[in-house]
């Protein structure tokens, strides 16, 4: 597999090249469709088979669509190779195209619920599923069809009955025993989904797929049946119970020493290089060690021998996964994609016969996910860290590090754990965290001492057992963005008049919440209404927030810059910076705003009041849930008022800033952490404080 490299751009006019060895040539505008463009659509489909390899497939594809837009065979491949490249923009309205063009066709329907799903949008997915498969279907295929498209939009117990009933209508209909089967496989009903194969395989209609799940499914379980003698009475799923298992294979492996007084290789893995605090942190570090490396320096007297590679499991740009990607490609650091890796067979990953080759192919999906991909990369690189950034990517990756024999396993959690946050939660993560915490050479690092707190209370781990390394944070510089000037100029316009400036950059999204911005944005605008408000930043609920500033007449004076990579531009107009957020971790926006000599205002989420010093550089309200917008809306009159009128505040808070949050001192001591010998035996744990947050 290649690191990742920028794909070179092409004019609009460039004529699209041949797919290589395809075999094919373009068609003329005289071709008609034929079995050879039925074929080459086939042959395209099998070949993109990752990211990279779809990319190069689908332009070819786009030019045949535009030749044959009548044609189900062009249609389905050009979407299923979209699938493949992982953007996500669009693929909605593009499988309802693909479908409303041929209403029969089931693929197309599956994909149509499958991104209406995606998108919340359930309801609108069952009324097309009923309209397409209305009532109780009497033809066999058509009833198991109706079942799968109800897993498609996540309606389990419906798909349940009508598996149930398939299987007692339809008993000469072997198709439906298998597919349930698997279904049951993945939600993790092991012992039903192999009593289902049971009676397959005795009324003598079985194929062979089915003699091979029945024989996996027989081993995992006995497997389980060694390591979790109580699993078929537990609450716990049993797929949960599984990846568990799975990584307490781990907990007397023998831990290989780390070289003395260097950094060897290491692996930064997160889920992608997109704009969040986090990505921008990694991609810091990454560029910080990497310069040193290839200068031949050191670190505090460490060598940093590498090689750095950066692992995420997606830099699509459709998708803005690679906004922080030219920070490390200028330093030519290697970033590699865990969606173009190629899977492996469990069978290739561990011994025959061993309790781990029988509970890898029974794993959760994510973790399945990336143990077909990454054991092979970490054993190719013969990595030596594997530096994991938030929780969904240990979920993916934590695990293949363990079975590629990576020594030294450092978890970076970067916020509040995800039981204090629904919208996050997998069951997998507390039994996940719990089984790797007893792991040799597992180590847990975090950017605050709230977070760390949090998932200590959460696990019953002592406070120890976190290392904490706060983000290092840089100035950034004011200058504007192409068209930023004149976006500024525009509103200074529209808000004449207005003497101060109230400003906010985050994700709009809900941990964030944007909307008691606004709110607040209103109150304060009708106490002093002579301010005006930049806000800066993207995200899924972009549009209900301009509605809400419509709705509370305040549109007119907040400016949306949306995405920008010019924010240091837009900090520098600010009097006062204001962060509402009900989760964090360090923001590194808080930080950036003091480092632009401003001072913040702030729910005390996560570890944000770690970011500031109390009454000098910033405030905090007193909750981070119930925000009083009157006690809000004078803290930030009063850091307003302060700054103007001391000359010197600006200087002094800039100074503070870059003292405790360097860049220089975030890297030394992640350097200390990554080459200090791994712990050969994790302290006990400790009783647990667990406090849920309830389901949404």
């Amino acid at each position: 597999m290649k690191p990742y490299r920028f794909p070179a751009s092409e004019p609009e006019d460039t004529p699209l090249p041949n797919v290589p060895g395809s075999g094919h040539t373009w068609f003329s505008a005289a071709d008609v469709f034929s079995q050879a463009v039925r074929d080459e659509c086939a042959d395209l489909v099998k070949r993109a088979d990752n990211v990279e390899t779809a990319q190069v497939a689908l332009p070819r594809l786009k030019y045949l669509l535009s030749r044959f837009p009548g044609e189900l065979d062009v249609n389905l491949s050009h979407a299923l190779v979209a699938e493949m490249t992982r953007v996500r923009e669009g693929m909605l309205e593009l499988w309802t195209t693909v479908h409303t063009r041929f209403p029969d066709n089931y693929r197309a329907l599956q994909y149509r619920l499958r991104w209406l799903s995606r998108h919340q949008r359930i309801a609108e997915g069952l009324a097309v599923l009923e309209h397409h498969y209305p009532g109780l279907p009497e033809d066999a295929e058509r009833r198991l069809n109706k079942a799968e498209l109800l897993v498609e939009l996540r309606e389990i117990a419906e798909a349940r009955a009508l598996f149930v009933s398939t299987l007692a209508d339809f008993p000469d209909f072997k198709n439906a025993p298998l597919f349930y089967a698997r279904r049951l496989r993945e939600w993790g009903e092991l012992t039903g989904a192999l009593t289902v194969l049971d009676r397959l395989i005795t009324s003598g209609q079985a194929p062979k797929s089915a003699f091979a799940m029945a024989e996996e499914l027989c081993k995992g379980i006995a497997v389980l049946d060694r390591h979790v003698p109580h699993w078929r009475t537990s609450e716990t799923p049993a797929r949960i119970l599984v990846f568990k298992a799975a990584i307490d294979i781990f907990r007397k492996r023998p831990v290989s020493a780390v070289t003395s007084g260097q950094l060897g290789s290491v692996s930064l893995i997160t889920g992608s290089l997109g704009t969040g605090g986090a990505e921008r942190q990694l991609a810091r570090t990454a560029a910080r060690l990497e310069r040193t490396r290839r200068k031949g320096g050191s670190i505090c007297g460490r060598a940093i021998r590498g090689p750095l590679q950066v692992v995420v499991k997606s830099l699509s740009r459709e998708n803005n996964h690679d906004f922080f990607l030219p920070m490390i490609a200028c330093e030519e650091v290697e970033a590699y994609q865990i969606d173009n890796m190629t899977p492996a067979r469990p069978a290739q990953l561990a011994d025959e016969d061993s309790d781990l080759r029988h509970l890898l192919p029974l794993v959760p999906a994510h973790a399945a996910y990336g143990t077909q991909r990454l054991v092979e990369h970490f054993r190719r690189h013969r990595t030596e860290v594997a530096y994991i950034w938030q929780d969904g990517a240990v979920l993916f990756a934590a695990l293949a590090a363990l079975v590629a024999g990576v020594p030294r396993i450092v978890l970076n959690v970067r916020g509040l754990p995800p039981v204090l946050r629904p919208h996050l939660f997998r069951r997998e993560y507390e039994p996940m965290y719990r089984a790797l915490a007893e792991v040799p050479g597992v180590e847990f690092m975090s950017n605050s001492q709230a977070a760390a707190k949090a998932y200590c209370d959460w696990l019953g781990l002592p406070l120890e057992r976190f290392t904490i390394v706060h983000n290092g944070v840089e100035h950034l510089p004011p200058e504007p963005g192409e068209s930023d000037e004149e976006r500024w100029q525009k509103f200074e316009r529209r808000t004449a008049g207005a003497s101060e400036t109230v400003g906010g950059v985050f994700r709009i999204d809900v941990d964030k919440r944007p909307e008691l911005w606004i709110e607040f944005a209103h109150a304060y605008w009708q106490q002093r209404p002579n301010a005006r408000f930049v806000l800066v930043g993207s995200g899924p609920l972009l549009p209900q927030v301009r509605q809400r500033a419509v709705e509370l007449g305040v549109v007119d004076r907040i400016l949306f810059v949306g995405r920008s990579s010019s924010v240091g531009y837009w900090l520098d107009k600010m009097d006062a910076f204001v962060l509402l957020s009900r989760f964090e971790g360090l923001p590194n926006v808080l930080i950036e705003a003091q480092l632009a000599g401003i001072p913040v205002v702030t729910t005390p989420a996560g570890g944000a009041c770690e970011t500031f010093s109390p009454g000098v550089t910033g405030l905090a309200t007193d909750s981070v849930e119930a925000v009083d917008l009157e006690a809000l809306c004078a803290k930030v009159a009063h850091v307003v008022d302060w700054r103007r009128s001391d000359p010197g505040l600006a200087d002094r808070i800039r100074a503070i800033a870059s003292e405790r949050f360097s860049t220089a001192l975030m890297v030394e001591r992640t350097v200390d952490l990554l080459v200090s010998p791994p712990a050969a035996a994790p302290p006990a744990e400790q009783p647990r404080k667990v406090k849920r947050a309830r389901s949404c």
